[in-house]
C-alpha cells in the first residue's frame, strides 16, 4: 500500500508544514549537489488563473531544500494555436504569469522551439505504444519533481500527476500520437455555424456550411474545438477510442518515469475547476479548497486526490450540485470515467490504487 501524505488547506500556510510534508513524502530520496533538477509544472494558458501559483511552486522548492542552484521550471509546447505553441511566445506568457527569473527558478521549454526536441523510448512488448516521444529536457535532467493542479479535463475526466507525466512531458509528436484516435463529432442541432471551431483548428480539418463539418481523415484529435465551441455542439464519441487514448497517455507516463528520476509528486487540491489549465477560466470550482498531497506513487496520489474531491461537499457556486460522496468529474461529464486512467496505470506497474492517507506525521 503506497503512502500519500496530506496537508489540509487550513495548515498549508503554517510555517514548516510544507517542509514536513515533502520530507516525509520524498521517502529518503536526495538531490545531489551537482544534480540538474526539473520541476514540471503547468503555468496556465492565457486567460487562466487556476494554475498552481508561483508562490506555491516556490514553497514546494524551498521545502525540498534541494541544495543546488541547478533547478528549473519546465513544461512542453502544445498542439493548438495560441501562446504556448512556440517557445518564444510561451516564455513571454510564463513571465506574465510570474514564472521565471527573478521571481522563480528559470523556466525552460522542455521540447524545444517548436516541440521537436525529444527522446524516443522503446516500449515493452505487450504495450499498445511501440515507442514514446518524450521531451528531451525531461529525459536529460538528473531528477524530476512533478507539481500538478488537480482539476477536471475534457478528455480524461480529471488531470493530476498521471496526465502531467503522460501528456505534459510528451513532445509534439507524442501529443499527436496520443490524441490521434479521438475524433470529435458535431451535434448539428446545436451548431450555429459560427466558425469559431474552424478558426482554431490548426490542421484546417473543419469547414463551415449550414453547420460545421469535421474531416476525420485530417483531424488530429487535439480536442481544441471541444473547448472552443460556445454552444457545446462538439462532442467525442466515447467508444473504444477513449480507452485507447487513456492507455496511450498512461503508457507515455510510464515512458517518462523510465527515462527520468522522479523524486516526488505534489498535487494541489485547490481551485478544483471543471477544465484543464490549458483552458480559459470557464466555471467556478466544484468544491472548496481541500489541501496538498505528496507521494512517490503517481497512481496513489491521483487516486487519493479523486477520493478527497468525491468525499467533499459541493461548493456554493459549484457548476453541478453533486454533494459529498459523488464523483464530481463524472457527474459533470457522464461519458468519461477518469478511473480508467488509474486502473490502466496500476495494470502496467506505474503504481497502486491502494494507499494509506497520512495526515499526522
Amino acid at each position: 500500500m503506497s503512502k500519500v501524505f496530506f496537508l489540509p488547506i487550513e495548515k498549508a500556510s503554517i510555517k514548516g508544514e510544507f517542509a514536513k510534508l515533502l520530507n516525509k513524502a520524498a521517502d529518503g530520496k536526495e538531490i545531489r549537489s551537482m544534480d540538474t533538477v526539473a520541476i514540471k509544472i503547468h503555468p496556465g494558458e492565457e486567460g487562466n488563473s487556476s494554475y498552481v501559483s508561483p508562490d506555491n511552486v516556490n514553497r514546494v522548492i524551498e521545502a525540498l531544500d534541494p541544495g543546488t542552484d541547478r533547478i528549473f521550471l519546465t513544461d512542453t509546447t502544445v498542439l493548438y494555436p495560441g501562446r504556448r505553441m512556440s517557445a518564444p511566445d510561451y516564455l513571454r506568457l510564463t513571465h506574465e504569469h510570474g514564472f521565471g527569473l527573478p521571481d522563480t527558478p528559470p523556466f525552460i521549454i522542455a521540447d524545444g522551439l517548436r516541440g521537436e526536441n525529444e527522446t524516443v523510448v522503446k516500449m515493452p512488448e505487450g504495450f499498445h505504444t511501440d515507442e514514446a516521444h518524450i521531451a528531451s529536457i525531461i529525459s536529460s535532467s538528473d531528477a524530476l519533481v512533478v507539481i500538478s493542479h488537480f482539476k477536471g479535463h475534457l478528455l480524461t475526466g480529471f488531470g493530476g500527476a498521471l496526465k502531467n507525466l503522460g501528456m505534459g512531458c510528451a513532445s509534439r509528436a507524442g501529443k499527436l500520437y496520443q490524441h490521434s484516435s479521438v475524433k470529435p463529432l458535431i451535434k448539428t442541432d446545436k451548431c450555429t455555424a459560427c466558425g469559431i471551431c474552424a478558426a482554431h483548428c490548426q490542421v484546417k480539418a473543419i469547414s463551415i456550411g449550414t453547420y460545421a463539418i469535421i474531416n476525420a481523415d485530417i483531424c488530429t484529435g487535439c480536442g481544441e474545438c471541444l473547448g472552443r465551441c460556445p454552444e457545446g455542439a462538439i462532442r467525442v464519441s466515447w467508444n473504444q477510442n477513449m480507452s485507447i487514448f487513456m492507455r496511450r497517455m498512461v503508457e507515455y507516463a510510464w515512458a517518462t518515469v523510465k527515462v527520468s528520476r522522479p523524486l516526488v509528486y505534489v498535487n494541489f487540491l485547490t481551485s478544483v475547476v471543471p477544465d484543464c489549465d490549458c483552458m480559459h477560466d470557464s466555471a467556478p470550482p466544484f468544491v472548496d479548497d481541500i489541501g496538498i498531497l505528496a507521494s512517490t506513487d503517481p497512481v496513489a496520489i491521483d487516486t487519493a486526490s479523486l477520493d478527497l474531491v468525491t468525499a467533499a461537499p459541493a461548493s456554493n457556486n459549484s457548476p453541478i450540485k453533486a454533494g459529498a460522496g459523488v464523483d464530481k468529474f463524472t457527474a459533470y461529464r457522464p461519458d468519461i470515467s477518469g478511473i480508467l486512467q488509474l486502473s490502466i496505470a496500476e495494470s502496467i506497474g506505474l503504481g497502486s490504487m491502494e494507499y494509506d492517507l497520512i495526515s499526522n506525521y
